[in-house]
């Protein structure tokens, strides 16, 4: 029952009563009950309970979609592993991958991307900026820099393949693997929100990759921004370093980095 004397509002006990049967796994089906039927259970008006649903929704516990009705959120677990995999693991899942590519430039290499592909300043990299889907949902939105001058090919290899993996190994890198991934959560940019489709005040994961060929020969940085409330991680066995799951209220703001999480060395 609700208790109309607490200082907390009816929608935000409705809001916590309904988050911890979320957590709680109540909603077996994975969808909630109609917006009629919950202003039945707890006695309040339409109006109380629409404000409730966004609480969790903004959360990213639930999702609602128009028609449909109120569910709760299914998350895309990616492996952080070895061997960087994301199309493998979405269809491990049962989810379709895509892929919306932005642009894809030679540009000359900023320090970061200088020191972690371990090139000079003023090499050229070439850059793949794109949205990645799941079941065409944006789950995460990248920019992935290469040598320019040992992956000239990879720009036509890239778009006959759709798949980094597969224009890596037309350019004769038959597997690689992931050396570092840094971890930190952070509020998203303009930018970011817009590709992921998701609001301003909502978290990311953002995740740094140095991924090196089979003579440990350093070949792509990835810089990839994922939608908190869709994607969870899971540290491979065998891997060392901390790990972030699924980022929470306690988010970083856009302009201040934490010291992030490494995996690998």
């Amino acid at each position: 029952m609700l208790d109309p004397e607490k200082r907390l509002t009816l929608w935000r006990q409705i809001a916590d009563r309904l988050a911890e049967e979320v957590t709680a796994g109540r909603f077996g089906d994975g969808r909630l009950p109609t917006e009629p039927q919950l202003a039945a259970r707890f006695g309040v008006n339409r109006h109380t309970i629409r404000r409730a649903i966004g609480v969790l929704a903004d959360q990213g516990l639930i999702t609602v979609e128009q028609g449909l009705g109120t569910f709760v959120a299914r998350h895309l677990e990616y492996v952080l592993g070895r061997r960087p995999r994301f199309d493998a693991d979405l269809r491990s899942q049962g989810r379709e991958p895509g892929r919306c590519v932005l642009s894809v430039a030679t540009i000359e290499a900023d320090p970061a991307t200088a020191r972690d592909l371990r090139l000079n300043r003023s090499a050229p990299v070439l850059q793949i900026e794109m949205i990645a889907y799941a079941d065409g949902v944006a789950v995460s939105y990248g920019i992935h820099s290469f040598p320019a001058r040992r992956f000239a090919a990879l720009p036509n290899a890239f778009a006959d393949t759709n798949s980094i993996t597969a224009a890596l190994v037309r350019c004769g890198v038959t597997d690689h693997t992931r050396e570092v991934t840094r971890l930190l959560t952070r509020l998203p940019s303009e930018r970011e929100a817009r590709y992921l489709e998701q609001a301003l005040s909502r978290p990311v994961l953002q995740a740094e990759a140095i991924n090196a060929d089979l003579a440990n020969v350093r070949i792509q940085r990835s810089l990839v921004v994922f939608a908190g409330d869709r994607v969870q991680f899971r540290l491979a066995g065998g891997s060392t370093g901390e790990t972030i799951g699924r980022p929470g209220s306690g988010a970083q703001p856009a302009n201040r980095r934490p010291s992030p999480a490494i995996i690998g060395g």
